[in-house]
């Protein structure tokens, strides 16, 4: 017969099998993250951080192409993504992600005029709005403050059409400094990074081109700055004297981010 005392130390290996076979799950808080464009390549590198989660051993952040774990805050992205998320882990456990959305917001089949349009209704002014959406505007004065740039068919620098600072027009009410380049490219879903360097405040432009567009009200990148990307569609002339001009645009959300994915 079995003795208790060994009755009793059979039973407490036996629980201490079953235990060992049982692994505890933990719940990980999503992390809180922020994410800023640097100054130190105007806009190329984006920068994340986060504070520490509780029982978190470590973090991973995952691009559109990369993972990596073992991550710590801060942590710069430095190839352009679209979308980026970063994990709290603990072992095989990991919390829902804190998702950065980085993809640009677009508004195509845009519609400008050049300025020597005889009716002076028709919209000559591209605005972006806070939100990232453009639109077309008339050149009345109501609407002159919030022009970045003006179609323009008349200026010697860039005929026969081309796009213009609005800020160079001497309007009282605009004094942005918006800037413009050829992004050297025809490929619009290509292009991923507009430069830092190489803008000018007025540019030809033609159809089947792709240019960046940076957006600012100082001569010097700040993180309230914008950069965008126009592709012309098409570039007329309805009556053989003004032209008209149809394109698509996309905006950085980021502030003085110069990433530029659909």
């Amino acid at each position: 017969m079995m003795r208790k005392s060994t009755l009793i130390v059979a039973l407490a290996a036996g629980l201490m099998l079953i235990g060992a076979g049982c692994t505890s799950t933990v719940t990980l808080e999503k992390p809180t993250v922020s994410a800023a464009a640097l100054d130190t390549d105007k806009g190329g590198t984006l920068r994340l951080t986060w504070n520490s989660v509780t029982d978190a051993k470590s973090y991973e952040v995952t691009t559109d192409d990369s993972v990596y774990t073992n991550a710590t805050s801060p942590f710069d992205v430095t190839t352009p993504s679209a979308t980026i998320e970063v994990r709290a882990v603990n072992g095989s456990d990991k919390s829902d992600p804190a998702t950065i959305d980085c993809k640009v917001v677009e508004t195509s089949s845009l519609v400008l005029y050049g300025i020597s349009d005889p009716s002076g209704n028709d919209p000559s002014g591209l605005v972006f709005a806070s939100d990232g959406t453009a639109s077309a505007m008339s050149l009345v004065d109501a609407n002159k403050p919030s022009i970045d740039f003006v179609c323009d068919d008349q200026v010697a620098e860039v005929l026969p059409v081309g796009l213009i600072n609005a800020g160079d027009y001497g309007w009282a009410s605009n004094a942005k400094v918006n800037t413009v380049m050829d992004a050297g490219t025809t490929d619009y879903d290509a292009f991923t990074e507009a430069a830092n360097t190489g803008y000018s405040s007025k540019l030809a432009v033609a159809a089947n081109g792709v240019y960046a567009l940076w957006l600012s009200t100082s001569a010097t990148w700040t993180t309230s700055d914008h950069f965008c990307k126009a592709k012309i569609v098409s570039v007329e002339q309805p009556t053989g004297t003004y032209y008209k001009v149809t394109l698509n645009v996309a905006y950085q959300k980021i502030g003085g981010l110069r990433w530029l994915i659909n």
